[in-house]
């Protein structure tokens, strides 16, 4: 079954959709060590952005830390373990995202690589519609904050809520997505409000129930694995607020997937 994130999907589909969306001309580095080629198409539906494949794990990294880079698509597999790489990417160079594709994935993997700091998490064959719009939404955030300064930018509220989609598996802090939106507190919870209807805690907990409700659908992951990828620090928290916000237990909602279906 192939994994991939709903919410970049999303938010990237909104981006292609969008009449004045214009794609951020990102530098997206693919470590690839069985040469899957999938950069050629992605090269070819994403003209702005420039593309380096490497196959050399120790090559990749030296480009990665002496070069601007807004992406990485890092494979794993059983010659190239992601699990070594992908966490001296992320300390490295914490605001560079990761996206992981892999041809021998598994659930313990997929929980690891979302732990380790990977924004996305795909297996082969690569849906390469998916990982376009996941890629979209991506370089759309690295827009905003290289141009947040700029007039046509996005308002302080929109790079918030951007910043939350993109980071809402993490701890965040109010404070923390304050300053992405240059506001207060204070200001930064009234327009939230007046934009979503929800809380700064509501809206933060609506991304990852709305992540957990896919994970039930699709996914054969255990209620502690599901809780851990999304966000929550622990299965209590995560029955809590999935009840609060669904109305039902996440295995209640399990449940009536089941029969729906």
């Amino acid at each position: 079954m192939n994994r991939s994130h709903y919410l970049l999907q999303e938010l990237g589909s909104q981006l292609l959709c969008h009449s004045r969306a214009k794609l951020y001309p990102g530098r997206i580095l693919i470590v690839d060590g069985k040469g899957n080629h999938y950069d050629k198409i992605l090269a070819s539906n994403l003209p702005e952005c420039q593309f380096i494949c490497e196959v050399n794990p120790e090559i990749a990294r030296r480009i990665f830390l002496s070069s601007p880079i807004d992406l990485v698509i890092m494979n794993h597999s059983p010659s190239l373990s992601c699990l070594k790489l992908l966490p001296a990417f992320k300390l490295a160079r914490p605001s560079v995202s990761v996206i992981v594709v892999t041809n021998c994935g598994s659930e313990e993997l997929a929980v690891q690589v979302f732990r380790q700091g990977a924004i996305d998490y795909f297996r082969m064959p690569v849906d390469i519609n998916s990982l376009e719009l996941a890629i979209r939404a991506v370089l759309e955030f690295q827009r905003t904050r290289k141009e947040k300064k700029s007039p046509q930018a996005l308002s302080g509220i929109q790079r918030a809520i951007l910043y939350i989609k993109a980071n809402y598996t993490n701890p965040l802090s109010l404070s923390r997505v304050a300053r992405e939106a240059s506001m207060s507190i204070s200001c930064f919870e009234r327009h939230l409000k007046k934009q979503t209807g929800m809380t700064f805690t509501e809206f933060v907990n609506a991304q990852r129930v709305a992540k957990a409700k896919e994970m039930i659908r699709k996914e054969n992951f255990s209620m502690m694995q599901i809780a851990l990828v999304c966000g929550f620090g622990n299965q209590s928290h995560f029955n809590r607020v999935f009840r609060k916000v669904a109305g039902t237990t996440p295995r209640g909602y399990r449940k009536i997937d089941c029969c729906l279906n």
